[in-house]
């Protein structure tokens, strides 16, 4: 039997749902870790047990696209265990954002991310193959991220929830289908695209009023609280156990989306969140 023409790592993951949910533009093999049923489904989709630290095999696809872990991805790419005529792989904005964190574990993240990048493009120039990457920002709208999505998990058990709605830092959420259609163009991007893209969502919008929404439409019982922006970031500086994110609430953290929009006809949705976004 004829493989398939594509090869997709962490389809298990949010931004599979979302690739799943508009549609992969081809039949693909799909690797996951967790048991399915090894025939094709109705989307053209076939389930083969396993993970990149063993995968292994000598058929070269036609492409290979990875949403899940970059570091694991590249190395399987570098040691030739992952063969195909384009390769098209998920990184993080988290790269150019967390490599000052006060958190040590989120500057490892930004240097993992880095060291991962340069070893994917590197192997990529060896082969001659086609690569790009992309980086989005902070995903929502498919109820799996954990930012937005786990707030309004507690808002919905909790009538009154304490957050800091007042934090001006502004952010640009990116919705999970978009990204969906971003890798779909990727895949079919002229070669000379190549490079890594940030994936800005289509709003600047204060990361207090992003909480806020967020609440407003997955929770509308809930009563969110302002809490003193100014403290909490100022605990996040103090105290590592809190998380880096709360010394950033009142940083900027936007990217240009031009080249993305140039070489992938790149056009995000604003944050306007609604139930739907945020599934039980």
């Amino acid at each position: 039997m004829r493989r398939p023409p594509l090869l997709v790592f962490g389809l298990s993951g949010q931004l599979g749902d979302a690739l799943r949910r508009r549609g992969l533009p081809c039949s693909a093999l799909a690797i996951s870790r967790q048991p399915r049923a090894p025939q094709t489904g109705e989307d053209g989709v076939v389930w083969q047990g396993g993970g990149l630290d063993t995968f292994e095999e000598p058929h070269r696809f036609e492409a290979a696209l990875s949403l899940g872990p970059l570091d694991a991805f590249a190395r399987a790419v570098a040691a030739g265990r992952v063969r195909a005529g384009r390769i098209v792989a998920f990184g993080s904005t988290s790269l150019h954002v967390k490599g000052r964190s006060p958190d040590a574990a989120e500057r490892d993240v930004a240097q993992r991310l880095a060291e991962a990048e340069a070893a994917l493009f590197a192997a990529c120039r060896a082969s001659g193959t086609p690569c790009i990457v992309l980086r989005p920002t902070l995903v929502w709208g498919m109820g799996r991220d954990a930012t937005v999505s786990r707030v309004v998990r507690l808002a919905r058990r909790w009538p009154l929830l304490p957050l800091p709605l007042g934090a001006p830092g502004l952010r640009q959420p990116v919705h999970a289908l978009d990204l969906a259609e971003a890798a779909v163009a990727a895949l079919s991007a002229d070669a000379r695209a190549a490079g890594a893209f940030d994936l800005p969502g289509g709003e600047r919008v204060a990361f207090g009023e992003m909480l806020r929404r967020s609440v407003v439409a997955g929770a509308p019982a809930c009563r969110p609280w302002p809490l003193p922006w100014a403290t909490v970031a100022w605990a996040g500086r103090v105290d590592g156990r809190l998380g880096g994110w709360a010394s950033r609430l009142a940083d900027d953290l936007v990217f240009d989306d031009r080249p993305a929009r140039e070489a992938l006809g790149w056009a995000p949705r604003g944050f306007v969140p609604a139930a739907a976004d945020f599934p039980a």
